[in-house]
């Protein structure tokens, strides 16, 4: 079943980049493997609203093949700065771990925690961890992620969620397809193999962490 209507994902609205600065954050990544996309996201509390700053990672080796086999803009999408690509044929994680320390560098916009899958993860949690950041595993089933969706569906219903109208995370949202337990705990999963939903992913990865620690969290941010 699909998740959530292109209407409910669809939100035009953008927001000012230096809203986000010198802010704490909440932060989710979804790493790939070498077809899908890597996603890293970070999400702020600003006045009531939810805002959401992504980079997706792409391996350089055949990407004209892919937009043509994907049929997707991927070229449009790296000019526009939502997405960077990385050199050869699988996504380096080093590269994800630099653009977390840019964020914190450049604009001091600094995640809390990071909410990460720990499948093929190990060498990438060890790197950021040496880098000062809280790791903080999200266990990939309904037991951990089922809540967090169910809010995360609220505040997107609601408009609550400010994703800078970025095009990605919108087509992403729209592709997700749940899978439902006999107690309606749900999980996301992908219904076609060129359906790509890592963006929405990573961003339940930091909805994950959000509603863990969102008590915590508000403290921090004086809320």
């Amino acid at each position: 079943d699909k998740w959530i209507t292109f209407d409910i994902a669809n939100n035009e609205e953008t927001y000012n980049i230096e809203d986000l600065f010198d802010n704490y954050a909440v932060a989710g990544v979804d790493l790939s493997s070498t077809t899908d996309l890597t996603c890293a996201t970070l999400l702020g509390l600003i006045d009531g609203e939810i805002q959401v700053k992504q980079m997706y990672f792409l391996p350089n080796a055949n990407l004209d093949f892919k937009i043509n086999d994907d049929k997707i803009p991927y070229d449009k999408w790296i000019e526009q700065g939502w997405m960077r690509t990385c050199d050869g044929s699988k996504v380096n994680y080093s590269d994800v771990s630099k653009w977390f320390m840019e964020q914190v560098q450049e604009f001091g916009l600094r995640p809390l925690w990071v909410g990460y899958d720990s499948w093929n993860a190990q060498y990438w949690k060890d790197e950021m961890e040496s880098l000062g950041f809280d790791m903080v595993e999200v266990r990939q089933g309904a037991k951990t992620m089922s809540q967090p969706m169910k809010q995360l569906k609220g505040d997107l219903i609601e408009k609550r969620v400010n994703y800078d109208n970025n095009p990605i995370l919108k087509w992403c949202l729209s592709n997700l397809s749940i899978k439902m337990d006999e107690n309606e705990n749900i999980r996301p999963v992908k219904e076609k193999t060129r359906q790509r939903i890592d963006g929405a992913v990573s961003l339940i990865d930091a909805y994950c962490v959000y509603c863990e620690h969102e008590q915590e969290y508000k403290n921090y941010i004086g809320g």
